[in-house]
């Protein structure tokens, strides 16, 4: 047993490809250029990143710069410098200040600290325990190692720039949790430590040097001191999770950068969540998406279009195959499209033209051989009883020198004999012809001086071969309509008509007017008339010999050929029969 196909419509493939051919080229593409874009998108942020860092950094050592020439300043004031010398001496603990010294020096330090409000105190610290400050919230004019211990990193660098980690600082009001940058004063003269000069600092100014360039609201920003302590954010300094080592590894979720001053020796170490720089990037990705569905639906809906509109002549091509499949062979397609289907219409209905002919052809010529049999078979009753008849009425005719009688009965059996003789087989013209001048002299027996016949067809004409019967009719019409005159001469003629024979039967009679001609020619050009016409044009055997011809010849040859009248002639009528050679 086959195996059942299933029935897939064509609509539904042309659809099911245009889908594919849109959307697989389309998420192929938007796939490989995502992930090209997304990799350029990080590679870009890690760069720019990077650079944005070294751009921090390098303010970072202007600050320390500007801070640095703070520290500096007391070297260039003798004023400074000499009272430092005083108190260059051992560390006393009892050591007291005079206010003028102490007026001095801490003018010249609240100077250094106008329009600076990141510096939260400048301390300058003698050798003998003497202690400075450009504060006023500082209440301490003496400091001791106890309370101090950054000073040994600071005299280890000796001169050097010291940046001191956040630290308790003891000698203000409220101790204060400060970063500070600190040096050894060294007399520029004879390079004898004579104090240390510190600055603390507060958080706002890391914070304004960090915040110059315009990161994400989630980024984050460390800075480490030489020794990699943490010096910025100041409250996080003592967090164990934030020692350098954690804070530069890498991870996946944040976009890790380390920058190092070579000046300051700082460290600055960034973090910036990928989800904040790709946010601008996933925003696009979202509406390119957005577009995408929408370019997609679009593109669906024209391919619904095309496919419909693709498939809807083949459809109507369908519906018509199956009107002529059950019997309607005048179902005709009609031609929408030039192309291929336009070409397969056209085809369809010729084939349909050619078909309904072929059918015509067939059912009528069924129904004239049904005819002719039963002309047959009403002629041959007794044909052999006829023919002995006459043959008898002839020898009878012939006894008494009667032979006008025996001609005329001659002309009748030689009439009927080719009458019932080869039923609706093709004869030559010279038969037709002879047939006809039996029924003529027939005729001219029974009409005397009234008719009177002229056959005029060149002997090379008689050869042709055409159907039976198809001349008589003619003459017969003739003989009925035309004969209300006192004489009518007929005239048989022929000539050929590029590859056609054309037979005129003209006659001097009364002639037919316009309705007439009508009438004839609806009369014989009708398929299917009425029955009661038929009967009616029987009896009085007018019209029906016409059409019997006239319908004989297009179901043999076509619609090209028949009976045609002549309208042009002056007088009588004329009557054309046209035959393809």
């Amino acid at each position: 047993m086959a195996k059942q196909r299933y029935f897939l419509p064509m609509r539904m493939k042309f659809l099911l490809f245009f889908i594919l051919l849109i959307t697989v080229p389309y998420c192929i593409s938007g796939i490989f250029t995502y992930r090209k874009y997304s990799a350029d998108v990080d590679r870009n942020m890690r760069d720019s990143t990077l650079k944005i860092m070294e751009q921090m950094n390098v303010n970072m050592d202007r600050y320390v710069k500007d801070i640095d020439r703070v520290t500096q300043a007391p070297l260039y004031d003798q004023e400074v410098l000499g009272i430092l010398l005083q108190h260059g001496g051992r560390y006393n603990p009892e050591l007291y200040l005079s206010v003028e010294e102490r007026g001095k020096i801490n003018l010249f330090l609240s100077s250094s600290t106008s329009e600076r409000p990141e510096i939260n105190g400048i301390m300058i610290f003698t050798k003998d325990g003497g202690l400075f400050s450009s504060s006023v919230n500082s209440i301490k004019t003496y400091w001791n190692y106890e309370e101090n211990d950054w000073m040994a990193g600071v005299e280890k660098l000796g001169g050097g720039l010291v940046i001191v980690p956040p630290h308790s600082a003891d000698y203000y009001f409220q101790p204060l949790k400060v970063v500070s940058i600190a040096r050894v004063i060294v007399h520029p003269e004879t390079r004898v430590p004579i104090g240390i000069i510190k600055v603390d600092l507060t958080m706002e100014g890391f914070q304004r040097v960090l915040s110059v360039v315009d990161f994400t609201p989630n980024s984050r920003f460390f800075v480490y001191n030489r020794d990699r302590v943490l010096l910025y954010p100041f409250e996080l300094s003592d967090s164990p999770e934030l020692s350098f080592e954690q804070v530069t590894r890498n991870t996946p979720d944040y976009i890790v950068s380390n920058v190092f001053s070579n000046y300051s020796k700082l460290s600055l170490v960034g973090h910036i969540p990928l989800a904040d720089l790709r946010k601008d990037a996933q925003e696009l990705t979202t509406f390119t998406v957005i577009i995408s569905v929408i370019s997609l639906i679009a593109a669906y809906g024209i391919a619904v279009l095309i496919s419909n509109r693709l498939v809807k002549p083949i459809r109507h091509l369908q519906s018509r195959m199956k009107l002529v499949q059950s019997g309607a062979f005048k179902a005709k397609a009609a031609v929408v499209a030039h192309d291929e289907i336009g070409q397969l219409t056209i085809a369809f209905n010729t084939m349909v033209d050619e078909l309904n002919r072929l059918v015509r052809e067939v059912y009528e010529t069924r129904i004239r051989e049904s005819e002719a049999e039963l002309s047959a078979l009403q002629s041959q009753i007794n044909p052999h009883f006829l023919y002995n008849t006459l043959e008898s009425i002839n020898m009878l005719a012939l006894h008494n020198q009667q032979l006008q009688i025996s001609d005329t009965v001659t002309s009748l059996g030689k009439l009927l004999r080719y009458t019932v003789e080869k039923m609706e087989r093709p004869v030559t013209l010279r038969d037709e012809l002879l047939f006809v001048e039996h029924y003529l002299q027939i005729q001219s027996f029974r009409l005397k001086d009234k008719l009177h016949a002229e056959i005029e067809i060149e002997p090379s004409y008689e050869d042709c071969w055409v159907p039976k019967l198809i001349l008589q009719p003619l003459i017969e019409n003739v003989i009925e309509h035309a004969l209300k005159k006192e004489s009518v001469t007929i005239r048989v003629s022929a000539y050929f008509q590029n590859d056609d024979l054309v037979i005129t039967v003209k006659d001097n009679g009364i002639g037919l007017t316009e309705q007439q001609i009508h009438e004839i020619e609806q009369r014989i050009n009708r398929k299917n008339p009425m029955q009661q016409e038929l009967d009616h044009f029987d009896k009085v055997n007018k019209g029906f010999g016409l059409r019997n011809v006239h319908q004989r010849l297009k179901i043999i040859y076509g619609d090209q050929y028949g009976v045609f009248i002549d309208k042009g002639v002056e007088e009588g009528a004329s009557f054309m029969l046209k035959i393809p050679v």
